[in-house]
């Protein structure tokens, strides 16, 4: 994992397939520690949604990349397949756009030769309880886990 000290810090990783789902979901949250419980989930809901596009539309392996930026707080996660070609037609990529829509700040699809990338920003904060170590209830009131 790069360290922050230009401001970034980078994770890169190799999707295969599905099964290294769990991996990526991981490393996402990983590079958040700290940050808000709300803006983890939702990274991890974009890299999932990117990532699972790769998979059914583009040729693997694919390259996975997780850009924290202290400057900017966000998080940007960039998915970078062969011959990716995502669905035009509404129905087929409702659920993606839904989950891109309410979770990433902006997104979008490029190409670099014949590799396309799905990139996607989420905006991610610094969480209140930075030492990660409170859980909470189902009433809502946090206590510290031992």
């Amino acid at each position: 994992m790069g360290a922050p000290e230009c401001g970034e810090q980078i994770e890169r990783l190799t999707l295969s397939g599905l099964r290294d789902l769990g991996e990526v979901r991981e490393a996402v949250r990983a590079v958040l520690v700290g940050c808000a419980q709300n803006d983890v989930i939702d990274s991890v809901l974009v890299a999932d949604e990117l990532c699972t596009l790769a998979c059914e539309y583009g040729n693997l392996p694919a390259g996975v990349c997780l850009i924290r930026s202290f400057h900017r707080p966000s998080l940007r996660v960039a998915v970078t397949a062969p011959h990716l070609s995502i669905p035009m037609s509404p129905s087929d990529s409702r659920t993606s756009q839904f989950v891109l829509a309410s979770c990433a700040t902006d997104w979008g699809i490029g190409n670099e030769g014949a590799r396309m990338t799905l990139w996607a920003y989420v905006q991610v904060r610094q969480d209140v309880f930075a030492d990660n170590s409170y859980a909470f209830t189902n009433s809502g009131s946090g206590h510290r886990s031992s």
